[in-house]
């Protein structure tokens, strides 16, 4: 395992609350990841607070959620990604009468990948019975580094549940990306690699629309409430 890609599981463990040992190294660089993950936290955040405020619907059913609701049908139903377990495409709409979150990241990043996805773990646990409606895929925009053998390792720290999905051309992956209206780039200078993505996740539900979308820096406790409405949704309109 790199040095870069050891550090990353280490900053999900001490999310997660396992118990790890660090260095004093490692402590400091925790300590860093901490302080920048809360500036970013603030920074989604704010920038959430005036979209929604500009764009948001004003029905009942948007005001309930603490997620962005979308006020026109965005259907991501067309999208597909290569699952990494199975090689076969995976359409991005929920099993029914589940929903499903999807993510856009890379198993290298240092903070805000880690923050979501333990978020959502978070979220997941204090569903009880519920948390087993809800299903998670992340899509990684750094295919030549996340591979098969990472990918899904990765994710099974954070979730019993993922699908692990690999583009298999760079085709793919934009258009998935067009589709949900989001961008990504990987830029490789000598030994450095750099990669912008989007901190969105998307809240999807068993006809491949997006009825929710979670900026960087929503918690667990928002996270699960508007998934538990959501699934209760589902329970009153079938």
């Amino acid at each position: 395992m790199s040095h870069s890609n050891e550090c990353t599981y280490r900053i999900v463990a001490h999310f997660a609350e396992t118990e790890v040992t660090h260095s004093r190294w490692n402590y400091l660089l925790l300590v860093g990841v901490y302080i920048r993950v809360k500036i970013l936290q603030r920074a989604f955040l704010i920038t959430a607070v005036f979209t929604i405020s500009a764009c948001g619907s004003t029905s009942s059913d948007t005001q309930e959620l603490f997620g962005y609701v979308p006020p026109t049908t965005k259907d991501v139903s067309g999208a597909f990604i290569t699952d990494a377990m199975t090689n076969a495409p995976f359409n991005f709409v929920a099993t029914s009468d589940e929903l499903l979150i999807a993510y856009f990241g890379y198993t290298h990043c240092p903070d805000l990948c880690p923050t979501t996805l333990v978020t959502i773990k978070n979220a997941k646990k204090k569903m009880g019975e519920l948390a087993q409606r809800v299903d998670l895929a992340m899509v990684t925009v750094d295919p030549a580094r996340d591979t098969k053998d990472v990918l899904p390792r990765y994710l099974a720290s954070l979730s019993d549940r993922f699908r692990a999905l690999i583009p298999s051309t760079d085709a793919e992956l934009r258009n998935a990306e067009k589709i949900f209206q989001t961008t990504s780039s990987v830029t490789i200078t000598g030994d450095k690699v750099d990669v912008i993505h989007s901190g969105t996740a998307y809240v999807i539900n068993d006809e491949g629309v997006v009825v929710a979308e979670w900026p960087f820096g929503i918690d667990a406790n928002s996270m699960a409430h508007d998934l538990t409405i959501l699934l209760n949704k589902k329970e009153t309109t079938t």
